[in-house]
């Protein structure tokens, strides 16, 4: 099931689905008798990859997914209740020739700075780290690895090295909660905060409800930053609202297969 989950994933992003549509264009066009309907495809495609590329496009489907859950407040406490902090996991890789902070992609550095500002409000909490790797060392042993030299204690730390999906986290925290609440003098762990990128947390949250869990959430990675839409940039294609349009069209799929499988 995950392999073909993270298949069907790869087949379906925008970018291949409009590489798809250009190939097959090119070769209707060159090697059918419909060169006409080849061309047309290949110019929609193309149009397709413009707009799919552009800022205004990639922040109106990304919204909506941030706007689901505002972030924690800077100046508020965390709930008395709450005792663990869970990052979850957004990618990385093991090169011990790098610097901790090279070995995490973007968003999970991002998650791991805040599930360490949130710790510093509860430093009682543990710190949960998540997320493993294809190869290597998994990315919740470089996560705490970086927690610790970011001042979070050892003690405080857990890690779910065998998570390789969203699903998997959450079983996995469930799991780890049970394990520590049959330990002498430890509280309940059924509610953490569960810290992610904006977007990602409307889909980890359900998963986290369905292991039996009662999530906090803590956004964070935010891309759909409201500001004048008067830069001479806006309106031009670029990788990183490419990017964000895919994050967005993940999400919904993953969202669909929830509801398929009645979650």
């Amino acid at each position: 099931m995950f392999f073909f989950t993270k298949l069907a994933g790869a087949l379906l992003k925008p970018l291949t689905l409009v590489m798809a549509g250009l190939v097959l264009g090119l070769l209707l066009a060159a090697f059918t008798r419909w060169r006409r309907a080849g061309l047309s495809l290949v110019a929609l495609a193309t149009l397709g990859l413009g707009l799919i590329s552009t800022w205004p496009l990639a922040q109106s489907l990304v919204a909506p997914l941030e706007q689901t859950y505002p972030p924690l407040a800077v100046d508020e406490p965390l709930p008395d209740d709450v005792t663990a902090i869970v990052v979850l996991g957004g990618g990385g890789v093991d090169a011990p020739s790098l610097p901790l902070t090279a070995q995490l992609s973007e968003s999970s550095l991002q998650r791991l700075v805040e599930g360490i500002r949130l710790w510093r409000m509860n430093p009682e909490a543990v710190l949960v780290t998540s997320g493993a790797l294809s190869t290597g060392r998994p990315q919740a042993a470089i996560a705490a690895d970086l927690a610790v030299a970011l001042g979070v204690p050892r003690a405080q730390i857990h890690t779910l090295p065998d998570a390789r999906n969203t699903e998997e986290e959450a079983a996995a925290y469930a799991e780890l909660a049970s394990r520590l609440e049959a330990e002498p003098g430890h509280g309940a762990f059924h509610r953490p905060v569960v810290v992610s990128a904006a977007s990602h947390l409307p889909r980890a949250l359900d998963h986290f409800r369905h292991a039996g869990l009662d999530p906090l959430p803590a956004p964070t990675a935010h891309r759909a930053v409201e500001r004048p839409r008067n830069r001479p940039g806006d309106f031009a294609p670029g990788s990183h609202h490419l990017r964000t349009t895919e994050m967005a069209w993940h999400e919904r799929l993953g969202q669909l297969w929830n509801r398929v499988r009645g979650r």
